[in-house]
């Protein structure tokens, strides 16, 4: 992969791991979260099940693995499966 590409992408995911992480730490510190995972490591497993659901529904042309993976993110968060 070109290296700048690679670098392009690599700030893409961590801003959004940033990002997430933050939104993930102010539900623990109010209470709406429940997760002992510290959020930056669970941000990051979150982006890796969208990542990784995305490549396999683009392998298989089916969108339910995505979805599963997306259902199995609420579950952890406590959010109803759509």
């Amino acid at each position: 992969m070109n290296p700048r590409l690679s670098q392009l992408i690599g700030h893409v995911f961590d801003n959004w791991i940033e990002l997430l992480a933050e939104v993930l730490r102010q539900a623990r510190d109010s209470g709406e979260l429940m997760v002992s995972v510290p959020p930056e490591v669970f941000a990051k497993h979150i982006v890796a099940t969208i990542e990784g659901g995305v490549m396999m529904s683009r392998l298989s042309k089916n969108g339910d693995d995505l979805r599963d993976c997306l259902n199995s993110i609420r579950a952890i968060l406590g959010i109803e499966p759509k």
